[in-house]
């Protein structure tokens, strides 16, 4: 799942790493990616997508998917 803002510069997309691993993936209009864990727990797909699905629309994409990740008690880690 994947997902671009209303003027197609900033994204959103959801990956799962080759051991399991799930990642929000943003690109900033400035060019810049910020890749998020995901925190290891049996967190549905579902609930993700819905955080991504309000996160891109947030006047401010990145911090708009953080929150609603936090809102639905999602643990993530700025990846390494």
């Amino acid at each position: 799942m994947s997902y671009h803002n209303d003027s197609s510069s900033e994204f959103l997309g959801l990956r799962t790493t080759r051991n399991g691993q799930m990642q929000v993936v943003y690109d900033a209009r400035t060019g810049n990616r910020v890749v998020l864990d995901i925190e290891p727990m049996s967190t549905p797909k579902s609930e993700i997508d819905a955080a991504l699905k309000e996160g891109i629309g947030a006047r401010n994409v990145l911090g708009g998917v953080l929150s609603a990740l936090k809102a639905r008690n999602i643990g993530v880690d700025f990846a390494a």
